[in-house]
């Protein structure tokens, strides 16, 4: 079991998570968790966010997404079987 402390940061109080929790579980700094009240404890999940394309290309620089001429020069070819565009 391990033990934490209340603290105040500004207008909030927080709760300091050790990495050695964070590492068994997964998460990092942004994880979302669920926060309930059960019997009379504070319970903290994590929420497992379906990954999407957006999610996974939210932290890359724009400058690498974008179209190169090899990219148009494919965007541009004929249809040469049953692709739908």
């Amino acid at each position: 079991m391990t033990q934490v402390a209340i603290r105040q940061s500004g207008g909030a109080n927080i709760v300091s998570i050790p990495k050695v929790i964070l590492r068994t579980l997964a998460l990092e700094t942004g994880s979302s968790l669920e926060l309930t009240i059960e019997d009379n404890k504070i319970v903290l999940t994590p929420i497992k966010e379906a990954l999407t394309l957006e999610s996974v290309l939210q932290g890359s620089p724009k400058s690498l997404l974008a179209l190169v001429n090899e990219d148009q020069q494919w965007l541009n070819e004929e249809v040469v079987g049953k692709e739908v565009w």
